[in-house]
């Protein structure tokens, strides 16, 4: 299972001792997954969408990593395969240390799966009625988009989108936003957090629409998204970065099935 602190409590007359972790379901949904563990977990998501780069020539509105990597695919494969496995082994030595330590194991995966797995379709629902109840339109047409593509371009803009804009938005604005907002302005750690998961959300669903790969705004879609990426905010600080990004590629992977049978 995912590595956690161990937590410690004090009896009647004696020092801080620890606390026996929970084990079972209780015991995983009562720890967040630690930075270092989520980025060993969300390594095949890593590996899929660069290598998945080579395979296709799909690209999504917000999308800062491919186009600086294929550059440097055309200019060198090599150099490519080579930075590409460079990060791989870095998180393989990362995931060696862990499970060393006895911090982690393989079949750490397999719960964070089927945890993502529902969260994607609770959030698909939820923010889906939640959004057309303040932007009344199609729930259906909202969420599978204006067209579909092929199994291998979904499944490669799905890696991208779940790791890539997970790492920007959650870690980078949301995190680094509210630790900024604490120390600029001395707010409350749930009031930093507050405002820098609303202005990261809002930045994350506007980025959708910039670009020559953006989709063309509307409300509906705008609403949505902000709302979608509030929800992931959330449940970054609750559960964690590996969570987060297989919520993510797993509810894109969901929305373009959709769409292959909504646009056929």
């Amino acid at each position: 299972m995912p590595a956690q602190q161990t937590p410690v409590r004090r009896r009647a007359g004696e020092g801080l001792v620890p606390r026996p972790p929970r084990k079972g379901l209780f015991g995983y949904f009562s720890r967040r997954i630690d930075p270092l563990t989520s980025l060993v977990l969300t390594t095949p998501v890593f590996l899929v969408y660069h290598v998945g780069l080579l395979l296709t020539d799909a690209r999504n509105g917000v999308d800062f990593f491919s186009g600086p990597m294929r550059a440097l695919a055309q200019a060198s494969l090599l150099a490519y395969l080579g930075l590409t496995l460079a990060i791989a082994i870095g998180i393989v030595i990362a995931f060696a240390s862990l499970r060393g330590r006895g911090e982690l194991h393989p079949r750490a995966l397999v719960p964070v799966l089927l945890e993502s797995t529902v969260w994607a379709l609770v959030l698909s629902f939820t923010v889906g009625y939640v959004t057309t109840r303040l932007v009344p339109s199609a729930l259906l047409g909202m969420q599978t988009g204006p067209r579909s593509v092929g199994p291998i371009d979904a499944i490669v803009l799905s890696a991208g989108a779940g790791f890539h804009e997970e790492l920007v938005f959650r870690v980078g604005l949301f995190t680094g936003g509210a630790l900024l907002l604490k120390k600029v302005t001395q707010l409350r750690p749930l009031y930093a957090y507050g405002l820098a998961a609303v202005l990261s959300s809002l930045i994350f669903s506007a980025a959708h629409y910039v670009g020559p790969f953006g989709d063309s705004f509307l409300l509906l879609t705008f609403t949505f998204r902000a709302l979608f990426g509030l929800a992931l905010a959330g449940l970054y600080k609750a559960r964690g970065f590996a969570t987060a990004v297989y919520t993510h590629a797993i509810y894109d992977v969901f929305i373009f099935t959709m769409a292959m049978f909504v646009h056929r």
